[in-house]
């Protein structure tokens, strides 16, 4: 039983991630030159909290998140909104964020979620192509626990 359960679990984490992305279209991203009322107001529009920043050549430079951009105006003392139009989004960025390829092993994806509620995935050329998220992985996961348990 415990070798037909770590074949199991081997075969599900050696999985490559390329199914569980969801595609660039259908993710709201940020520019790196906007400022920071565009940003600001682009998520709220969107209802996501944090989103991938890009640059014009479409490579992830960081993510951009409402905390973040509150966390900044507190710090600078940016005392009133309009002064957000004076703020780059790069300023304000989280700069060093982890990426993937559509080709990373779930295991690896995985072990980086913990610490991240989405990872942007970028191909072979460095271009944005996506995210994955914790819901994608889960959503993945109960769904082959749940029929592997119900055969």
């Amino acid at each position: 039983m415990l070798q037909q359960v770590n074949q199991f679990r081997d075969e599900i984490m050696s999985k490559e991630i390329g199914t569980l992305i969801i595609p660039k279209k259908n993710v709201i991203v940020i520019r790196s030159k906007w400022n920071l009322e565009q940003a600001l107001n682009k998520l709220i529009e969107s209802g996501w909290s944090s989103v991938p920043v890009l640059n014009d050549q479409n490579e992830v430079e960081g993510t951009i998140s409402k905390t973040l951009i509150l966390e900044h105006a507190r710090l600078e003392r940016v005392p009133f909104y309009h002064d957000f139009q004076r703020k780059l989004v790069h300023d304000s960025m989280q700069s060093h964020v982890p990426t993937l390829s559509e080709d990373t092993l779930l295991r690896y994806g995985i072990e980086l979620l913990v610490d991240w509620p989405y990872l942007p995935i970028v191909n072979k050329q460095k271009k944005f192509s996506g995210i994955l998220t914790r819901r994608s992985v889960l959503d993945y996961l109960l769904k082959v626990f749940y029929e592997e348990v119900n055969e």
